[in-house]
Parts: structure tokens; sequence; C-alpha cells
């Protein structure tokens, strides 16, 4: 069986060209493989006329034969498809109905123009369904004629038995039934393959999606990560000069004491120096424990779906705060006009994945060199009525006309090769409009940069005035 199918693959790919998609390739095997098995057909027939000597019925399948093999030669070195499309379904449509007109009419043939039925089915392969159903209005037209013609096509009936002609009949259901089928089942098997390969597509694209949205968290985490060593550096050096200070002066004082020269005065020039000392190092520490503290919410809440309370402006300065490296390396300045009464019942971490890629937005994208004499601003404001509307702008480069379309797509971006994922802004949008049940809008700055528009019901993310 191999071996035979070896000789037919080849026939099925005579229209394929490079450029053809598996759609057209499919329609193209369709077709042939329909006139490959009327051909069969048509071969059956003739050679039954020819043994009981209907020569002229006889040469009407030859004559089917004949024209697909010069249809297909010429599909083969024209891959001229329409064309040879429309001359198969047609020559599938008319010459059942003359096979069975000299045959001897309806009867006498065993209903040989339900071979017609094929072209209706052919009609598939045009995927267009208007143009299926003028076939089909044709084949409806063809049958209608057939009774209207029958008994002109009297003087070519050759009086064959009654069992000859339930022959007939039995034999041509069979064959355009089977045919039918297998036309189907091609068609049905092939969709089902296309359909399971797109699936396993469509779940190895959300799987990489997925993988590059967590790259693009880990991204914004290491720009958090990088910001934190920055400003934990300065507080740390500080308290460790601080402590080599109050070392030195305490060998000092144990020297003055041991050698009895200590006097009231000198211990409290070292108390005061003491004092100075501890609340300087006091005070740097602290603000290396508020960062690192800031740091540790932020990290643990972009890899948590908890919802809890939490204060929005004192949550998003803790986010600014830890971008502070990357915002003073472009000369930014961040204003923060949230009310700081608000309090939301929500999910911190999507706040954070927000306003964390909005700010490496505006960092990577609207500020691409630090500006002279001017202070590159970005300013968060809100504004609470009916709606809870989150507005973020800054006086950036803005971006063009013919990408605001397409910026919230996946994998866009105008930075393709200098490190941009084109994910920033889609992850945004999919955590607004989905987790939150929210709108997003871009937004134009004048003279020039960015905004967007962040508008959320507060009473599913539970708005409250602390």
């Amino acid at each position: 069986m191999n071996k035979y199918l070896n000789y037919i693959v080849p026939l099925l790919t005579i229209a394929d060209t490079s450029s053809n998609t598996d759609a057209e390739k499919r329609q193209h095997i369709f077709l042939i493989y329909m006139g490959l098995l009327m051909s069969t057909g048509g071969l059956l027939w003739g050679t039954i006329c020819l043994y009981h000597d209907i020569y002229i019925a006889a040469m009407v399948p030859y004559t089917y034969i004949l024209i697909t093999i010069l249809n297909f030669t010429y599909l083969f070195f024209t891959k001229n498809f329409k064309v040879s499309q429309n001359i198969q379904i047609i020559i599938s449509l008319l010459l059942p109905f003359f096979f069975q007109f000299f045959l001897g009419g309806f009867i006498a043939s065993g209903g040989n123009v339900l071979w017609s039925v094929i072209a209706v089915f052919g009609s598939f392969t045009l995927r267009d369904k208007s143009k299926s159903l003028v076939w089909l209005f044709l084949f409806m037209a063809l049958m209608i004629f057939s009774g209207l013609v029958d008994h002109y096509a009297k003087p070519y009936d050759i009086g064959l038995s009654e069992g000859y002609i339930v022959g007939f009949f039995v034999i041509n259901f069979i064959l355009v039934i089977g045919i039918i089928f297998s036309l189907y089942y091609y068609f049905v098997s092939t969709e089902e393959k296309v359909r399971l390969e797109l699936q396993e597509s469509l779940k190895k694209l959300e799987e990489t999606q997925n993988i590059l949205i967590e790259s693009e968290k880990m991204a914004s985490l290491g720009s958090l990560v990088s910001g934190i060593a920055h400003e934990i550096n300065t507080p740390l050096g500080v308290g460790l000069t601080g402590i080599s200070q109050i070392d030195h002066e305490l060998k000092k004082l144990e020297s003055s004491y041991k050698e009895d020269m200590l006097t009231e005065e000198a211990l409290n020039d070292y108390l005061n120096i003491m004092k100075k000392l501890v609340q300087t190092i006091r005070d740097r520490l602290s603000n290396a424990v508020t960062l690192v503290k800031s740091f540790k919410d932020i990290s643990i809440d972009q890899h948590s779906e908890e919802q809890r309370e939490f204060n929005l402006k004192q949550y998003v300065d803790s986010i600014i705060f830890s971008f502070q490296k990357p915002l003073k390396a472009k000369n930014v300045k961040v204003i923060n006009s949230i009310d700081e009464s608000i309090i939301l019942d929500s999910y911190p971490g999507i706040f954070s994945q927000i306003f964390s890629n909005l700010i490496l937005n505006s960092i990577k994208h609207g500020f691409e060199a630090e500006e002279d004499g001017e202070d590159n601003v970005i300013h968060i404001s809100m504004s609470l009525t009916d709606q809870f509307i989150l507005v973020y702008q800054d006086n950036g480069k803005g971006i063009s006309s013919e990408n605001e379309k397409k910026i919230f797509d996946p994998f866009f971006t105008t930075k393709r090769g200098q490190g941009g994922s084109g994910l920033g802004l889609h992850i945004i949008y999919n955590l607004i409009t989905k987790q939150l049940g929210g709108t997003l809008k871009l937004m134009k700055v004048s003279p020039h940069g960015l905004g967007f528009t962040i508008r959320l019901d507060p009473l599913i993310i539970k708005v409250k005035h602390g």
C-alpha cells in the first residue's frame, strides 16, 4: 500500500509553490484528490460500457479522464490553481449528466447524475460560502434539467434488465458516497491535525510569553536591586566611618584615663562627639532599614497575589524610592500627588508591577539622555468620583502617531536589539484590564511627553479614606 502511496503523493503537490500557505496546499490536495477519485470511477464506468459495446456513453468518462490529465498538466506547469479548480468542478458537474443521457436517462443509467454531487463537495476548495452556494444551485438546476430532458434520452436505452439497472444504482451510490466520505474524511482529518498543531503552537507561545513576562518582572526587580545596592552603600559607608571614628575617640579616651590625664573638658568633648556620631549612624542606618523594608515588601508583592490593605501614596513612594539610582542618572524628578488618605484593599503586587514598569518605560524610552538645564519630570496623580482614576505622565520625548496603536501589543518595542522586550506595557495592560477589571488609555502630554490614564471601579478595588 505504501508503495502505491509513494506514487500518489507527488501528484498531490503539483500545484504547490514555495509561497503557498499550508491552507492553500490543503486546497490543492483536496481538488487533486477529488479529480483522481472521479477519474478512477470514470475508468470503471468506461470499461463497463466498452464491455457492453456502449461506445458513445464510454466516451464521456474517458473524456473526463483526458480533461483531468490535461488540466492537471496545465496546473503543474502554470500553478494557476483558480483556473484548474473551476475547470475540474465544471467537468465534475456536467459530464455525469451527459454520461447518464447517453446511457438512456436517469433510470437506465442507474442515476449516474449523482456523481455531480461530488462537484458540489469539490466547491469547498474555493473556501467561499457564496460560491459554494452557487455550485449547489447549479447542481439543483442540473437535476431539474435532467428530469425535463429525460425522455429525450430514451433512444439511447439499450434495454438492460432490471437486475443490471439495480446493480448500477448500487454501484453509483456506493462509489459516490465512498468518494464523498473519503474527501470528507481527508478534510476533517487535516483540519483536526491543523487544529492540534495550532493548539500546540499556542501552548508553546503562551509558555514562551509567560517566561518572557517573568523575565520582564525579574528585569524590573533587577533594577530595584541595583538601585537598592547603590542607596544602601552610602549609609553603610557612613556607618563604617562613624564606627571607626568612635573606635579612635574611645582609644584616645582610654589612653588619657590610663595616663591620669582625663579632664572634665576632654570627657565632655568626647561625649559630644559620640552623640553626633551615634545620631548620624542611627539616621543613615534607619534610612537603610527603611530602604530594605521597602525593597522586601515590593519584591514579595511582585511575586504574590495576596490581597491586603495598603496606603497607595506611601506604597508608590516606596516604589519611587527604590528607583532612585536610574532616576538620578536621567535627572528625573518624580512628583507623587496621590491623596495621602487613600487606603486600597486590593493587590499591592499588581500596583507594584504597574508603577515599576511605567517608571522603567519612562526611563528607557521617554528620557533617553539627561536634559541640560531642565529637570525631567514624572507626575503621578489621582481623582476619585464614581471611578478611581490614576494618571501617570512624563515630559519625555513622547511617541510617534504610527506607534500609538501598537504600544500595548505584545513584543512591540522601539528598542529592538537594545534590551527592549516589548512586554512592559503589554503586562501593564493585562494587569489593569484583566486582573483589576479597569481600562488603560494612552494620552499625549503637552508640549511633549506621554501619559496613561488608569480607570478602576472603586467598589472592586475597595477604596477607603484612612
